[in-house]
């Protein structure tokens, strides 16, 4: 696998400046028979699209409607090649990122592999860096492991596995009402199907940290939501991992960063995570009733 050749799908919704940053990383990483495809969600500049994904040389899919989910299986839908890499519009992966992916799928039981995700050299002046992954180490992903998976911004998965699961869930992730997890759902049934992953830190990106204060509150507030429809959805068949999950969400990852904001005067910090820890218990409602695509 160490030589085969890999497709990368980038879905995207009107954020051509991005887009052309990503394809262009991506674009220096990958050989002759890769193949590089642009999942088009609906943006309203059709054309901006398009003239971007073929200055790279990339297939285009093109979506009457909004929806990253959506976007991602009509990429891999498309593609061809065994491995499908996912990278989102605002991440651009850098050198040594396709040679990790492919190292990684050379093993056979290897379902999917999780990338790490920085901050740009010439942004850690961020407030409060979002979509940046914490592991360090080369980690066997499966469901006893606590904290970072990684994230579908950074991501590849065999293309028979997603054929197997249906690849990610459409009521779930940017342009639905939960707002996000879609990747974290996905990694759950792949384990539900008796398969595992890795993190690769090799297999490196950098995140663009654009967001506003206004929109760092709205992005934590999806987060939550996501997560807990996910954790309604997942508590309906390992209830024992759920429970773990929505106590690391509401505790370690919410009450007691709120509790150590306040306490260090960080007003902004303890508001956000009290946005996403709010939305999770609101999430786990929506999903335990059922009505996770309102």
């Amino acid at each position: 696998m160490t030589n085969a050749t890999i497709s990368v799908v980038v879905p995207t919704r009107d954020r051509p400046e991005f887009l052309q940053r990503c394809l262009a990383a991506l674009r220096g990483e990958l050989r002759p028979g890769d193949e590089l495809l642009v999942a088009d969600s609906a943006s309203s500049s059709a054309e901006a699209v398009a003239a971007i994904a073929r200055r790279y040389d990339a297939e285009l899919v093109r979506l009457d409607r909004p929806g990253a989910s959506a976007a991602r299986n009509a990429g891999w839908q498309a593609a061809h090649h065994a491995v499908v890499g996912f990278v989102d519009d605002d991440v651009r992966v850098l050198p040594g990122w396709a040679d990790a992916v492919r190292a990684e799928f050379a093993a056979p039981d290897v379902a999917f592999v999780t990338g790490s995700v920085v901050v740009p050299e010439d942004q850690h002046d961020a407030e409060r860096p979002v979509a940046v992954t914490s592991r360090t180490e080369r980690t066997p992903l499966h469901p006893e492991l606590a904290g970072d998976l990684g994230a579908s911004a950074n991501l590849a998965v065999r293309r028979d596995v997603l054929e197997q699961l249906g690849g990610f869930d459409v009521s779930l992730g940017p342009g639905s009402w939960a707002a996000s997890a879609e990747d974290l759902e996905l990694f759950d049934r792949i384990f539900r199907s008796g398969q595992r992953g890795v993190f690769a830190p090799d297999a490196r990106a950098e995140h663009d940290q654009w967001r506003t204060r206004r929109q760092l509150i709205r992005l934590d507030w999806g987060y939550g939501k996501g997560m807990g429809v996910r954790l309604a959805r997942l508590a309906r068949w390992d209830r024992p991992r759920a429970r773990r999950l929505l106590r690391e969400a509401l505790i370690e990852q919410g009450l007691r960063p709120i509790i150590r904001d306040v306490r260090h005067g960080y007003e902004f910090g303890a508001i956000t995570v009290t946005a996403r820890t709010l939305a999770t218990v609101i999430g786990v409602i929506v999903g335990t009733v059922g009505r996770d695509s309102a």
